[in-house]
């Protein structure tokens, strides 16, 4: 009776470890999924006071992350966007990592808890989550792929845990080798 117990415990164990493995994933959606094509609007402050437009990196690739300090999937996916920056910056690949609702202090201290320069990434902060809003996002963290002339490709819906992935290299490789 006893191993019967365990067993069955084991067996559930195994199948909730199996689905949040799934759910942490992130999983592609295609642009038909989303109810926008273009990008929609998005100028925000960096950590350093400037004002960032979404509009001055056309004719640039653009991965737009949404994050939290407090969300660990975030939090473990932040090294992965740093790669990216530095891979394919030569590129024209531009990663922006909008921040919801946190104050500078907080982000700043994440960043050196993290042993991550202030300047290893742009970070935009959406202090009142308007701009997470407007762009439809669905939890985090959520990163959307645009083409140079600011059309989105699709999205991604959880931690990207692999850059290096096929099916991530050939999704963000082929908008940057396009004219």
């Amino acid at each position: 009776m006893e191993n019967l117990k365990s067993a069955r415990l084991s067996c559930l164990l195994i199948i909730f470890l199996g689905l949040n493995f799934q759910v942490a994933q992130a999983q592609w959606k295609d642009a038909s999924n989303l109810k926008f094509v273009s990008a929609p609007e998005l100028k925000l402050a960096n950590l350093s006071g400037k004002q960032i437009n979404i509009s001055d990196y056309r004719g640039k690739t653009l991965l737009v992350n949404f994050w939290a300090t407090w969300c660990e999937p975030c939090t473990e996916e932040f090294e992965e966007l740093i790669y990216l920056q530095d891979k394919y910056a030569p590129k024209g690949l531009v990663v922006l990592a909008v921040n919801l609702a946190e104050m500078k202090p907080r982000i700043q201290q994440f960043l050196k808890n993290n042993l991550i320069k202030e300047n290893a990434i742009e970070i935009l902060q959406d202090r009142n989550s308007i701009v997470y809003k407007s762009w439809k996002a669905r939890g985090i963290p959520t990163t959307f792929l645009i083409d140079k002339n600011g059309i989105i490709v699709g999205s991604w819906i959880g931690t990207i845990a692999n850059a290096d992935s096929a099916e991530f290299k050939n999704k963000v490789e082929s908008l940057l080798n396009k004219n």
